[in-house]
């Protein structure tokens, strides 16, 4: 009697021990679910449903050197050409956050040497300003950034051939951060360039717009695959989507 008192004690103990630990691992996942649904992707998109030979829907444009192309493409069929135009043409996107943080991604293909386009993440409510932000230009085989005096080198950056590039902008300390590798993965270890200056301080406590921009270019570029979301925290994409990069997040920004 008594060993068998001692194994169902036993049991008991064990069932009390996987209840126990259950438990812990519902509030876990509880807690990543939670994390992941306060993440707001703002912008997934690899062009796909949009019509070739014009700029993507629902962006601010002004100008008409971007359009959705087949010609320079990473992935599936389609991507963002930034040709040559007059200054200041620009394309993008507003950005609705209260987080000081947002990352930008995206593959990057330089046609060629010479000046190509920029990268501007606003925190002025005008798409069309300068200050208050990142600023960052791909000039031959170099990327760089504009510090409100000069032009500073952030790193070599090769030409006609696809990067993949994160930029992670902080409002708050009016810095951002510039990773690049040959592909995703490669990018998000890479040790990067950090506390890079704004062109401006903020103007805004948060982001307002993601652009690119048009200025003096001499060089072809190319986007593809663009992800804007909230912090620096890097979006899981483990998932393969539908339409490429289209809205596998989507039920998060509903959120």
């Amino acid at each position: 009697m008594r060993k068998r008192g001692y194994r169902i004690k036993g049991k008991r103990t064990s069932i009390t021990a996987i209840l126990v630990l259950s438990f812990m691992c519902f509030l876990l996942n509880f807690y990543l679910l939670q994390d992941a649904v306060s993440q707001k992707v703002f912008l997934q998109t690899g062009f796909e449903k949009d019509s070739v030979g014009k700029p993507p829907k629902d962006w601010d444009v002004r100008g008409e050197g971007f359009e959705v192309t087949t010609d320079t493409v990473k992935t599936d069929k389609k991507a963002l050409a930034i040709l040559l135009g007059p200054n200041d043409d620009r394309v993008g996107i507003p950005i609705e956050t209260d987080n000081p943080i947002i990352s930008v991604e995206f593959w990057v293909y330089i046609q060629g040497g010479g000046r190509s386009f920029n990268l501007k993440i606003i925190t002025a409510d005008d798409i069309g300003q300068h200050n208050g932000g990142p600023y960052i230009n791909w000039n031959g085989d170099t990327v760089r950034l504009f510090d409100g005096a000069a032009w500073v080198l952030i790193d070599e950056f090769d030409t006609d051939e696809w990067k993949y590039v994160r930029v992670v902008t902080d409002v708050s300390k009016s810095e951002f951060n510039f990773y690049s590798g040959n592909d995703r993965n490669l990018a998000l270890k890479d040790r990067g360039k950090k506390g890079l200056p704004f062109r401006n301080p903020a103007v805004n406590p948060t982001a307002k717009w993601v652009a690119f921009h048009v200025y003096s270019m001499t060089a072809r570029g190319y986007v593809d695959d663009v992800l804007i979301y909230e912090g620096d925290e890097p979006v899981n994409l483990a998932v393969e989507p539908d339409d490429k990069l289209a809205t596998v997040w989507g039920h998060i920004k509903k959120k």
